[in-house]
């Protein structure tokens, strides 16, 4: 990973190698435009994905956060209302749109076919190449975003107002900007069409082995040496995986392997990390794909153990366009370095499988914050813009795998952990307080500084199977079973159910629906019906307490019509939005689709915080300003008030406010 020196250091020579269409933000041409007659300055946000206000508050009063304390001091510090649910693709989409999610159209991870029930990815989906009779390309491939609303920077560019958005959460695909450049982060998936694949390589495997959110390939040695083939991108046409070799060579004695990738080789030391490894997938002969990887050697001895990231798209030739324009991510290749790629950066599945020990995670983790530090640094002495956004979701990431170690309730504390990890939170805010500390040396006089956060945390102590709460309750049937007290499925993606018996099924993280007639495939309830059902599901999960404790589930529950409707995308939303109280959240293979035997379950993943289908109003992000802000922020707020301040008009449909 390219170090800021170095990083900066190229920065003079960087901008001449740009590539693609368009005015380089840093150019003459950019820097002389206008401003709109109206603006009092320039607007900076830094947006940090779930930063829990609770914590930060605490290490302020702990004096241990001085750059955030300092901004405070000198404009606003509020806890900023989140999106219903309060995860990051709706609070994001939240955020971008200015708009609830009954009017952009994004509730969870997971979107249902409600002709089919079988469920898709909740944000989008990429729309795979085509290939002509002769193998070469014609028709590259595109992600179709399903995210409705125009984002506040594209209200702001038409406007004349120049931007630069750096990695913002689900600000993907990038938008085509004039006099702007755009590198898109969190949504980006892997080249394999996932979230993010990670490989692991080890004699101990005896064979090769699927998994949620990785694949297992064993190495096989002959002497010091193994070649293990790598199955990196899908055939457009055939949907078979396309491999690649790999070569390790193992020095057993010195603990390095020399691994070796179509020609370019590299020597990591056992708890080392390689520099970026270049591949080239061969679909046809006149189409290739380029991906990009890095390898940490967990154990180079008697044993061999390699870790390898997910194939992220080559920045100076991504698969799918990544940034706009189409050259930007590889001008900042040429001028720093390769660089991650993927959205899901941080691969917490590794670590839940055990092939991620917590001190490469945090070690790879302020690898990328750092490099997306030095992008954003760099980007702000460059200047040439009106409106500069940057992103990061390490906070957020951090906080879903280390928080077992701060709840001493947690099945998974120990106070060994805690001891070595127990303020590993704290110590990656006091990263962030770090970079604030930063780019608050760099703003000029008239700047309008917003360090934010869209959602904030939780402990997840206690899962809750809300499928299986349907079928003992009578409203979800299960194929082939007709006792409730009894029925259950593991069967995920709503495959395992009998709709024609069916009043109510749930998908996703907190989102419950009527199988309603007309609407539904199978539809068995009518729709006078549907108000009685929906006051009777919102009462009885109102009342659900937890059998050990006798807390309340459910700190709220919310109807489609109190939240999401009247709205140009309720059609997609739930009848029912759950609202956890504290500890709680859904069970993962109920969020599935699925409906296991027990309602409740002890939450033994490190994945060990979540905010997901918390109630929103006990779940608020972060709202730090240069400047005094109205209060009660929502998240919906920050677009119109970025319009404000830059002199520009907030389209009519926006349902925020401005703050200044």
């Amino acid at each position: 990973m390219v170090s800021r020196r170095d990083f900066l250091r190229s920065s003079a020579w960087g901008l001449a190698a740009a590539v693609g269409a368009g005015v380089a933000c840093g150019s003459p041409q950019a820097q002389q435009q206008s401003r709109p007659s109206g603006a009092q300055g320039r607007v900076i946000i830094l947006g940090f994905d779930g930063v829990e206000p609770s914590i930060v508050e605490a290490m302020l009063a702990a004096g241990e956060l001085p750059s955030l304390a300092k901004l405070k001091q000198q404009g606003s510090y509020q806890r900023l209302g989140s999106s219903n649910p309060p995860q990051s693709p709706t609070a994001w989409s939240s955020f971008i749109t200015c708009k609830k999610p009954g009017n952009h159209g994004i509730y969870d991870f997971l979107r249902r076919n409600p002709a089919t029930y079988i469920p898709g990815l909740g944000f989008g989906r990429t729309e795979k190449p085509k290939l002509g009779p002769d193998g070469r390309l014609s028709h590259r491939p595109a992600f179709k975003n399903f995210r409705q609303g125009e984002p506040f920077w594209v209200a702001a560019n038409r406007q004349g107002i120049r931007c630069k958005l750096l990695n913002v959460p689900y600000g993907y695909p990038p938008d085509r900007l004039k006099d702007s450049v755009m590198l898109s982060g969190l949504e980006i998936p892997d080249l394999r069409g996932t979230q993010s694949t990670f490989f692991a390589l080890s004699e101990l495997f005896e064979e090769k082995e699927s998994l949620a959110g990785g694949m297992r390939l064993p190495l096989r040695f002959e002497g010091d040496s193994a070649t293990v083939s790598v199955p990196g991108f899908r055939h457009p046409d055939t949907r078979d995986f396309i491999d690649a070799p790999m070569t390790i060579k193992a020095d057993r004695a010195a603990h390095k392997a020399t691994i070796t990738v179509q020609g370019a080789a590299q020597t990591v030391a056992q708890g080392g990390w390689s520099d970026w490894f270049e591949w080239t997938f061969n679909v046809t002969a006149a189409y290739a794909v380029k991906a990009i990887s890095r390898v940490h050697a967990f154990e180079v001895g008697d044993k061999v153990r390699l870790y390898m990231t997910c194939l992220q798209y080559h920045p100076k030739q991504p698969y799918v366009s990544i940034s706009a324009p189409e050259g930007y991510a590889a001008e900042i290749a040429d001028r720093a370095g390769l660089y991650p790629t993927v959205g899901w950066t941080y691969d917490t599945k590794s670590m839940q499988r055990d092939e991620m020990t917590e001190d490469a995670f945090i070690d790879y983790a302020n690898q990328v914050m750092a490099w997306r530090e030095a992008l954003t640094l760099d980007e702000l002495d460059r200047g040439g813009f009106d409106l500069l956004i940057s992103g990061w979701t390490v906070t957020d990431r951090i906080a879903h795998m280390f928080w077992r170690f701060r709840d001493k309730q947690h099945l998974l504390y120990t106070k060994e952990g805690a001891k070595q990890y127990g303020r590993a939170i704290e110590d990656n805010y006091a990263r962030m307080d770090a970079i604030v500390g930063k780019v608050m040396a760099k703003l000029k006089e008239g700047d309008l500084l917003i360090v934010m956060s869209d959602h904030g945390f939780h402990s997840f102590r206690t899962s809750f199977s809300i499928n299986t709460w349907l079928v003992r309750n009578g409203y979800l049937a299960v194929e082939g079973q007709s006792d409730p007290a009894t029925a259950f499925t593991e069967t995920k993606y709503l495959q395992g159910f009998d709709w024609a018996r069916t009043k109510a099924y749930a998908l996703g993280l907190g989102g419950v629906y009527l199988n309603l007639k007309g609407r539904e495939g199978q539809g068995a309830v009518a729709t006078d019906e549907a108000p009685a059902l929906l006051a009777e599901l919102k009462a009885k999960l109102l009342a659900v307490t937890d059998p050990d404790t006798g807390a309340k589930v459910f700190s709220a529950i919310y109807t489609k019509d109190e939240v999401y409707a009247p709205g140009v995308a309720d059609a997609d939303a739930p009848d029912i939005q759950l609202g956890y109280a504290d500890g709680y959240q859904t069970a993962k293979i109920s969020a599935a689709g699925a409906a296991p035997a027990d309602i409740f379950s002890p939450n033994d993943d490190k994945w060990s915080g979540e905010h997901a289908a918390a109630d929103v109003a006990i779940t608020p992000g972060i709202l730090f300003s240069s400047a005094a802000l109205a209060s009660n922020p929502a998240i919906i707020d920050l677009g119109p008030t970025a319009l404000k301040y830059l002199g520009v008009h907030a389209p009519a449909d926006y349902e925020g406010k401005a703050l200044v």
